[in-house]
């Protein structure tokens, strides 16, 4: 017997068959998870010249490496590519300042909510750094503005912000030093501070990620003629000996504050002590007693005396005594 089956049921079957297969979806669907992944896949940006350069991802590191001896930006723009269905915070093509006290840190969110931090390290692939001091050591004092401290070497930044020199006392004491001309990759020239005093000091230079301190080298006062000139000088014992300044600011900027006397010492080796000389600026002299108690008929060399009874400067003359 067939079995006849009206359209009312073909109908109730449809709707059942479509209910069933809209359940089977939604089980599909619900049952397939969220993304896990929250990597950084690769990271990079341009530099001064639209070359492309690519960081290393370590871990939870990205490490930039920056070439040698060319200026380090202030920001990025990094382009930052990431897991699939991923999020990342700052997002790619966001600037970046790298002058910062706090770490940079990119956060990457993957689909399932879980997350993973990335710290960008900047490096600089700086070649070793080497210098040498360039001028004569000891180092004589002078007028303000000359004899520069001159340091000559190699890979040194040619930028001021990030080149820096100091001059380093024997306590310790660093004083920054101030540019005489701009650095360059081979040499830097700094001025010498104007209230630099006598002693034993080291150049500190500082020119990207190396510190380079060099030997000690001694500072003293101008030299003898600088102050005084030189010359063949006659004079009787008992009377006066007058002798021409060399330069007043000389004078005036590194003797005038400490002198006290002058030492002299005769052709047979005695040494006497010379009270009572008088600079004068206005006539641009200087006036020595000579006593009557030398013993040779030449002095063969005078000693300027500070305060405290150090040698300030000393040379050898010729002086004849009558």
């Amino acid at each position: 017997m067939l079995l006849s089956i009206s359209k009312k049921q073909i109908r109730t079957f449809q709707l059942l068959a479509i209910f069933m297969l809209t359940m089977v979806s939604w089980s599909c669907k619900k049952e397939t998870p969220n993304l896990p992944y929250n990597e950084i896949e690769s990271f990079s940006i341009k530099d001064a010249s639209g070359k492309t350069l690519s960081a290393s991802i370590v871990e939870d590191r990205i490490i930039l490496y920056w070439p040698p001896l060319v200026d380090q930006p202030e920001s990025i723009t990094p382009t930052v590519k990431i897991s699939d269905l991923a999020t990342v915070t700052p997002a790619s093509g966001t600037p970046i300042q790298l002058k910062s006290d706090k770490p940079i840190i990119y956060t990457v969110r993957a689909q399932d909510g879980s997350s993973k931090n990335y710290t960008l390290s900047f490096q600089v692939n700086q070649p070793l750094l080497q210098v040498k001091i360039n001028f004569l050591s000891p180092y004589r004092l002078y007028l303000p503005g000359t004899n520069p401290f001159v340091l000559v070497g190699e890979n040194i930044i040619p930028n001021e912000a990030q080149t820096k020199g100091y001059i380093v006392d024997n306590d310790g004491k660093e004083t920054l030093l101030s540019f005489n001309q701009p650095p360059s990759t081979f040499a830097v020239n700094f001025t010498r501070p104007d209230d630099l005093k006598p002693g034993t000091y080291r150049l500190k230079l500082v020119s990207g990620r190396y510190t380079v301190l060099t030997d000690p080298f001694d500072v003293l006062l101008p030299e003898f003629y600088n102050l005084i000139k030189l010359g063949n000088y006659t004079v009787k014992k008992g009377e006066n000996l007058v002798m021409p300044i060399a330069n007043k600011s000389i004078y005036e900027l590194f003797f005038k504050a400490d002198f006290d006397h002058f030492i002299a010492i005769d052709n047979l080796n005695n040494t006497y002590k010379l009270n009572n000389a008088i600079f004068d600026v206005a006539k641009m002299t200087v006036t020595i007693p000579i006593p009557t108690t030398i013993q040779g008929n030449q002095l063969t060399r005078l000693k300027i005396i500070d305060k405290s009874d150090k040698v300030m400067t000393e040379y050898e003359q010729s002086i004849t005594l009558n």
